[in-house]
């Protein structure tokens, strides 16, 4: 990272997308219970990529994402709008 202020806006940024993805699993949730239980998946496997992206950005020189990540991170969003779309 070229200064701390960069790896402080970025580790915000993982922190903000988290918390809208917490508030939009558990409007899923709210809204319509038995499927909204899926949209939880999301929040949860968001949680934990960004924890530990969170985590590597403490470090001198943090490593990209790897694909497993990404993968995961997509697949949040995914599974956030398959079930958006089953509630409508």
């Amino acid at each position: 990272m070229s200064s701390g202020l960069q790896a402080q806006r970025t580790e915000l940024a993982w922190l903000r997308t988290t918390l809208s993805c917490w508030a939009v699993g558990l409007l899923a949730f709210k809204i319509a219970f038995p499927v909204g239980a899926a949209a939880l998946l999301g929040p949860v496997t968001l949680t934990v990529v960004a924890y530990r992206r969170r985590r590597l950005l403490r470090t001198e020189a943090p490593p990209p994402m790897s694909r497993v990540q990404g993968v995961l991170a997509v697949g949040t969003c995914l599974v956030i709008a398959i079930a958006g779309a089953v509630l409508l």
